[in-house]
């Protein structure tokens, strides 16, 4: 619906290609809603000399609109959820004045060198859902942003002095595959996060050693045995009788490292409990009884679980750490020589399964 009044237009959802000549002749126009349209280009915006509210988000953008640049009163600019790749250098250091800025849901792995120009007054920016793998340096130079959402891209590592100053009072990071700080810390808050970059700093951090390993695979195809075996040094089989029920969970030591063993049951109605225990850093250990003729995956030849149901249900609890690469690496383990087994059914679908 059109609201239209001396200072504020609301033109969302309308369908708009072009900006209507009535709207480009109000120069007193402070606030422009153009949210859910089909702009491509905002041409003739610059004529909007007063305004101070500008909503471009869920349009079909792929170039950043460099008209803006015209507009020196603006306080907000959402341009969200559109396709845009780059923004060209020479914007905003025309927008003195910004204070919020959503870019997310694009296609951006940079930021300007001039966004540092909007240090003075920027005090929101939201950058997630976009293809960062590092993180932009001009955003360090914004003394004044409080709130910052970088969910979603490809950060590996977050710099210390984003936490140095005291001005952040929201920040928000799930979904990248953090190292530095762990995923873990940056989950805990800004508190969090500062106290680690200060351990670091004073040498009071100590590198976590803990790797969480969790035993999945079919009922009885040996993850009890593996578990025990691995922890006592040497073979020790698990009776029928004293298989898993639920999940038990223990530890193992190698030198300074600790395994937490995570010893899943393996009957189907465990296995929806699986999404809420897995973790982009566990090692997991599938386990599947080649031995036994004619029982190789005998879930799957009953049809009751989909065909590849391990390597999607991992690949789907664990994103990809970088656009096109796998989520999940498979190490095999074991020997398929002297298996009283079909060689070429049975191996044509083992490798099927696993997606190889």
């Amino acid at each position: 619906a059109l609201e239209d009044t001396l200072h504020e237009v609301n033109l969302s959802t309308q369908r708009l290609r072009v900006l209507p000549p009535s709207v480009l002749s109000n120069s007193t126009l402070e606030s422009l809603d153009l949210d859910r349209n089909k702009l491509r280009s905002i041409t003739g915006i610059s004529k909007l000399c007063n305004l101070k509210k500008l909503i471009l988000s869920k349009n079909e953008f792929v170039n950043f609109p460099n008209e803006i640049q015209s507009l020196v009163c603006l306080e907000r600019l959402e341009l969200n959820q559109n396709q845009i790749r780059i923004i060209p250098e020479g914007v905003f250091s025309h927008l003195p004045r910004l204070k919020h800025l959503r870019l997310n849901n694009n296609r951006l792995c940079a930021l300007p060198r001039d966004l540092a120009a909007c240090g003075g007054s920027l005090q929101y920016l939201n950058i997630s859902n976009n293809l960062f793998r590092t993180f932009p340096q001009p955003v360090l130079q914004l003394a004044h942003l409080q709130e910052l959402h970088v969910q979603n891209n490809a950060l590996r590592q977050l710099p210390r002095e984003l936490f140095q100053g005291q001005s952040l009072k929201m920040f928000k990071a799930s979904g990248n595959p953090l190292r530095e700080p762990p995923s873990e810390v940056c989950a805990g808050g800004i508190r969090q996060i500062r106290n680690y970059f200060n351990h670091l700093q004073h040498g009071l951090a100590q590198e976590d050693k803990r790797v969480k390993t969790m035993f999945l695979g079919a009922s009885l195809a040996g993850k009890s045995t593996i578990c025990r075996s691995l922890k006592q040094g040497q073979s020790k089989l698990v009776p029928k009788e004293d298989r898993t029920v639920g999940i038990e969970i223990s530890e193992f030591q190698i030198e300074d490292f600790t395994f937490l063993f995570w010893d899943f049951a393996g009957q189907l109605e465990y296995y929806m409990t699986h999404h809420v225990f897995i973790t982009p850093q566990a090692l997991v250990i599938l386990v599947i009884n080649l031995h036994i003729p004619g029982r190789l995956f005998p879930l799957l030849r009953q049809g009751k679980v989909a065909e590849h149901f391990w390597s999607q249900s991992l690949s789907t609890l664990i994103p990809s750490t970088s656009p096109g690469m796998a989520s999940v690496m498979w190490v095999f383990v074991g020997s398929l020589k002297h298996l009283p087994w079909n060689a070429v059914s049975d191996r044509c679908m083992l490798s099927s399964c696993l997606s190889l």
